[in-house]
């Protein structure tokens, strides 16, 4: 074949004059090299756009950088069918596969926006009246986005997730009933890097509020080199409605939001290694609820083997939210409210079923759920929808199990904050012992010192809650195998991430955490980090004669 050559007027300043044996090398190279120009583009382009190959399907999501640190950002993960329909009130099931590559740099497509009824009309007239996916920025204090969604839940969810949120600028949450989704936040890792440690993020919310989508986890991720996933689960009666008829309560169990973590949790032993993570090396950590929720898991034969280390802060499973005593009793009301009253347990929860997700929703706003009625009993009153003891997720009372030694003997780290709970104060105090806690707390204040009073009253709620549950579940878990304030911040990262990367939050460099033993030492970590002994000992002494005269037969002292 006789060689062809190019006009010297196309490639001048390339092509020799010698003859076409050199002009058909010249052509050659350029080819090739022009070939290696367009595959390193698409290289690139796919390093922006990184996929993965999980048992489902192929992801596909985005990267961003940390500094110089490339993180690969995956959003809106299946990790569950929709709990729709039938699935509604019934335990969670693998996400159906799909064909192709699904999009995961923004969550599912599709949803609108649907405000919970009750939302203030505050809240709704930031909403321009042609798109709900559009917000009226001159109506806000700064410039928010339609980005992210969440579990139907009460609509002051939106305002506990901008108090919560994690992003320099929050994104407006969405609603729906289809959002057993998942976030994963994954240092970009070359080919032969090892395997990097999995930190699974619970959200709290008193289990009635909460999204993935409230924070954001790529500043962790690059840090400390951890693969993050944040996951969501179904809340208040959507996530926790329990119906026990006579003969039994197959129609609807209860504890559906904790069935939802675990299968987020069996997701991540399947699928974690496509992004990098470790399956064999997963740590749970969350706040509040979530915290709780981790400190129920340790407790559930079903979720053995899921997870290989814990985190709670703010919350434990013996905190007196975390199980709802007379589940049946809520049930009942919650089928009054919505007109579903029926003797037969099935024909009941088949109605409740066939509701929609925002007649749900009025329900739920009727239930008044963590609304403080000073003219009533704490004791009478419904404060939210929570896991039950049903025998088979949570076998029994989370102290009985606790005093049996029945819990997972994985490492867990626990925490408490200052102020904990000063947007709520006690429920769980009786009308008889509220002049004990008056007396204990407020007896040499002055009336004239507002300010002193204030933090007496949050001492209060914080000691009676999150201190007091804390500090008893460490001690039996004990005897199982911007400047100042950006420091402190990073310093609780590298804790989190030395225990999620070896079960011990000490590498040498920072202060010594100690163990949780007999000495009972903790850390205080604030703008100067110390080790304490004995975290509030009179005032947890008082609190521990105050519930043991309510629960004598199960109140053990430590």
């Amino acid at each position: 074949m006789p060689s062809t050559v190019l006009p010297s007027t196309v490639l001048p300043s390339l092509l020799p004059t010698a003859g076409a044996g050199w002009s058909m090398r010249w052509i050659l190279c350029w080819s090739l090299t022009l070939c290696l120009m367009a595959q390193t583009a698409l290289g690139a382009l796919h390093t922006k756009r990184p996929q993965v190959v999980t048992k489902y399907g192929t992801l596909q999501g985005k990267q961003m950088h940390v500094g110089k640190t490339p993180i690969q950002v995956f959003l809106g993960v299946p990790f569950s069918r929709p709990p729709l329909g039938i699935l509604r009130f019934a335990p969670p099931e693998p996400p159906e596969p799909w064909k192709g590559i699904r999009d995961a740099t923004t969550y599912p497509p599709g949803w609108s926006l649907a405000l919970s009824p009750g939302w203030s009309a505050v809240a709704r007239s930031r909403l321009t009246a042609t798109s709900a996916s559009r917000v009226q920025a001159s109506l806000l204090p700064q410039p928010l986005s339609i980005w992210g969604y969440r579990c139907l839940q009460e609509s002051w969810g939106q305002l506990a997730s901008m108090y919560v949120s994690t992003r320099e600028r929050y994104k407006w949450l969405r609603f729906s009933e289809d959002c057993l989704y998942l976030n994963v936040y994954a240092p970009a890792r070359a080919p032969g890097d090892p395997q990097l440690p999995v930190m699974v993020w619970f959200p709290g919310g008193a289990f009635i509020v909460g999204a993935a989508s409230s924070y954001e986890g790529s500043d962790l991720a690059a840090r400390e080199k951890v693969v993050l996933v944040f996951l969501q689960h179904r809340l208040g009666i959507f996530g926790f409605l329990r119906w026990r008829g006579r003969t039994d309560d197959s129609h609807a169990r209860g504890n559906w939001g904790l069935l939802d973590q675990m299968a987020a949790l069996r997701w991540v032993q399947e699928n974690i290694a496509a992004f990098g993570g470790d399956p064999g090396n997963v740590t749970l950590f969350g706040q509040s609820a979530g915290a709780m929720s981790i400190s129920g898991l340790m407790m559930s034969p079903l979720a053995s083997g899921l997870f290989h280390r814990a985190i709670s802060q703010s919350g434990t499973a013996l905190f007196r939210l975390f199980i709802t005593s007379n589940p049946l009793k809520v049930a009942k009301k919650v089928a009054h409210l919505a007109g579903c009253n029926h003797n037969s347990t099935q024909i009941l929860v088949n109605c409740l079923r066939a509701l929609s997700g925002t007649k749900v929703m009025r329900v739920s706003n009727k239930m008044r759920f963590l609304q403080l009625n000073f003219q009533r009993d704490p004791e009478e009153i419904i404060w939210s929808m929570s896991p039950v003891v049903d025998g088979v997720v949570i076998p029994d009372d989370p102290l009985v199990l606790l005093t049996q030694g029945k819990v997972s003997s994985v490492p867990y780290l626990l925490g408490v904050n200052n102020l904990e709970f000063n947007w709520l104060l006690p429920y769980n105090i009786t009308k008889e012992q509220v002049p004990l806690v008056v007396e204990e707390y407020l007896d040499n204040v002055n009336e004239h010192d507002w300010k002193m009073l204030r933090n007496r009253m949050m001492d209060i709620v914080q000691d009676a809650t999150f201190v007091y549950a804390t500090l008893q579940t460490a001690h039996y878990h004990r005897g199982l195998s911007m400047g100042k304030e950006k420091a402190l911040s990073l310093q609780m990262m590298k804790y989190w991430a030395n225990f999620a990367r070896t079960g011990n939050p000490n590498d040498g460099n920072l202060p010594c955490w100690p163990r949780y033993n007999k000495d009972e030492k903790y850390l205080q970590l604030d703008f100067t980090t110390r080790v304490g002994m004995k975290l509030k000992e009179k005032k947890m002494a008082f609190w521990m004669s105050l519930y043991q005269s309510q629960r004598p037969e199960k109140q053990r002292q430590f």
